[in-house]
């Protein structure tokens, strides 16, 4: 169970208070009638003093939805699946009251968590894909808005306006009949005369005399001048050819049939070490508290974060917010598995609880998918025993699997700190030059998480390399180039 909020409590909410005591008897009505994902909908709260602390069964990391333009669709989503789960308890509650199976005291109690998970007080959160409401029952439920009233026009007043328009065609009419004006009669008039002169025909105008045209002259005439001729050259006399000897026939070569290529030999690859000369390799996991922290989050604002008095949880939201340090760094060990040498036994060794690190054991060739799995199980947790990280325990632990004498071995350490578990800090640098002294065959890659080149002292006694990371590419990156040792080799004859 994880704390997903604290909430300060007012007087007002003395009756929420006594609706929180029978928490325990409204989720077992649910979880007998409904699926599981309807009663852990509602976040279960835990009253200390005049604070309300909120806690859900689901496993994995808490997300907070906000009202951004981009947690939009995601808050309409779980808005819309926890008003049918509601929908869905509130039609239990009456079919259950009328067949007898809860007392009327029960159903009221359902009936005030409906209501108090519909409160403007509420916060809705993201476990497991699955949300959780916090806050429920500290508000108000929200009045709805009535739609805007349309005014309807009346049938009566249409009438009414018909018949008005009717009255007053009705009096102009009869104005008309009875009091129009008598057409006065005008006298005929008569006719007045009027002469038209004939007009005068048109006097002829004298018509202009033609020009007189003048004598064109004559076209002057060409004499004809003969080209000079081209003196005639003789053509020499005809050599006559000699008769053509005809040439015998050419006799054809036989077509040369090629000889089909011969095939070429197909290569053998094969391994050239034996089982005894097999290098081993062990992956030293961190999954200590501090590796909830985002990437994009610089090692100062995360020092910051730590020595604050009282963080918030929204604060601890938004630090360890995705891509944060052990989700990157689980999706890129679980991608490299499958690049290393088939015929490498892994072993795994985590460093979440301190004082002491936990062995997870040897997975062989065919257990390659279960150490996947192991390695995204690894999950820290605000509930575990201890703090720090126990990366001195855990090295220690690492060297014990593997040979390092007559065998190669290598230890690949995915980490962002130091050795620091419950106030108490060991010297790792100096179990590394130990180590690099009884196992002279064995070598150390860091990869460093964040840059704080805690772990670096590692790579060094052991003559092994350290790969920075700061990003999410980075990790990946890194992660990839230091497990090279380890990948697959052939040799093909």
């Amino acid at each position: 169970m994880q704390r997903l909020a604290r909430v300060n409590l007012d007087q007002q909410n003395s009756a929420a208070v006594e609706l929180f005591g029978h928490y325990d008897e409204v989720t077992t009505i649910l979880l007998r009638h409904l699926p599981p994902s309807t009663a852990s909908m509602l976040a279960r709260p835990e009253v200390h003093g005049e604070v309300v602390e909120w806690y859900s069964e689901l496993q994995g990391q808490p997300y907070l939805l906000g009202n951004s333009e981009r947690e939009q669709q995601a808050r309409k989503q779980a808005e819309g699946l926890i008003s049918q789960r509601l929908a869905t308890v509130d039609k239990l509650r009456a079919e259950l009251l009328q067949k007898g199976s809860i007392s009327a005291e029960q159903a009221t109690l359902l009936e005030r968590m409906v209501d108090a998970a519909q409160h403007d007080s509420i916060q809705i959160y993201i476990v497991n894909k699955q949300p959780v409401i916090t806050g429920w029952g500290l508000g108000k439920k929200p009045i709805p808005v009535p739609p805007p009233v349309v005014p309807v026009p009346s049938k009566s007043l249409g009438w009414l306006w018909l018949l008005l328009l009717l009255l007053l065609l009705l009096g102009g009419l009869a104005w008309w009949l009875f009091f129009r004006p008598e057409p006065v009669q005008s006298q005929p008039m008569e006719p007045v005369k009027v002469e038209i002169s004939k007009p005068e025909p048109p006097k002829e105008e004298p018509k202009p005399e033609p020009p007189k045209e003048e004598p064109k002259p004559e076209p002057q005439r060409l004499e004809f001048i003969p080209e000079p001729e081209e003196p005639k050259v003789e053509e020499p006399p005809k050599v006559e050819e000699p008769p053509k000897v005809e040439e015998p026939p050419k006799v054809e070569e036989p077509l040369k049939v090629k000889e089909p290529p011969k095939p070429e030999k197909p290569k053998y690859c094969t391994k050239t070490i034996t089982p005894d000369q097999r290098p081993q390799m062990v992956i030293v996991f961190d999954d200590s508290l501090s590796m909830l922290f985002s990437l994009l989050e610089s090692p100062a604002s995360i020092q910051r974060f730590i020595d604050s008095p009282f963080p918030t949880d929204a604060e601890f939201d938004y630090m360890r917010r995705e891509p944060n340090r052990i989700s990157t760094a689980k999706k890129s060990a679980a991608a490299i598995i499958d690049k290393i040498d088939p015929n490498i036994d892994i072993g795994l060794v985590s460093l979440k609880v301190c004082p002491g690190a936990r062995n997870h054991g040897m997975f062989g060739p065919g257990k390659r998918k279960a150490l996947k799995a192991q390695i995204n199980a690894l999950q820290p947790k605000d509930s575990d025993q201890g703090t720090g990280t126990a990366l001195y325990s855990g090295l220690q632990q690492a060297a014990s699997m593997v040979d390092g004498v007559k065998r190669e071995a290598f230890i690949l350490v995915l980490s962002d700190g130091d050795d620091f578990c419950n106030g108490v800090k060991h010297d790792v640098c100096g179990l590394a030059r130990q180590i690099a002294k009884n196992k002279p065959k064995l070598k150390i890659n860091v990869v460093d998480i964040g840059g704080t080149k805690a772990a670096n002292c590692l790579a060094t006694a052991t003559k092994g390399k350290v790969f920075t990371a700061n990003s999410k590419a980075q990790v990946t990156s890194m992660i990839n180039q230091a497990i090279k040792p380890m990948v697959e080799k052939e040799e093909c004859k």
